[in-house]
């Protein structure tokens, strides 16, 4: 999850699940993207899908900075299943989950799909040139 006015560079690329050229922020992200256009139970995705910020109001404001919750986020990855199941994934590098800061931003994101409706909700984890979990 990142901030939606946060200035960062862009990867493009053809997504043919998507049918459309994506843009992710990261090498991380185009790996993820590319194992998802190899998933079969994948039907298409969103890459740096906003979050609604009207929603923040059902979101559990504990232990999430009051500032966090007035700023406009986006997600990595919302994932529309071929079984009509939605699944979303944040991509995060393994030396980042030492950080307050980014743990925080996970836990607010979790919490919003959560409030949303979104119950599959994962953390793939970007270590050396591999991302886990699979989609």
């Amino acid at each position: 999850m990142k901030r939606a006015s946060k200035k960062q560079r862009e990867i493009r690329f053809n997504s043919g699940k998507c049918g459309r050229i994506i843009c992710v922020n990261s090498y991380a992200e185009q790996e993820y993207a590319k194992k998802l256009e190899a998933d079969d139970r994948v039907e298409n995705y969103e890459e740096n899908c906003c979050l609604d910020p009207e929603q923040f109001q059902h979101v559990n404001p504990v232990g999430i900075r009051a500032a966090y919750m007035k700023q406009e986020w986006k997600t990595d990855f919302l994932i529309h299943h071929t079984d009509g199941t939605q699944a979303v994934r944040e991509v995060v590098r393994e030396d980042e989950l030492t950080k307050a800061t980014v743990l925080e931003q996970l836990e607010l994101s979790r919490r919003y799909w959560e409030a949303v409706g979104v119950s599959d909700w994962r953390v793939a984890l970007f270590q050396e040139g591999v991302v886990s979990p699979a989609p």
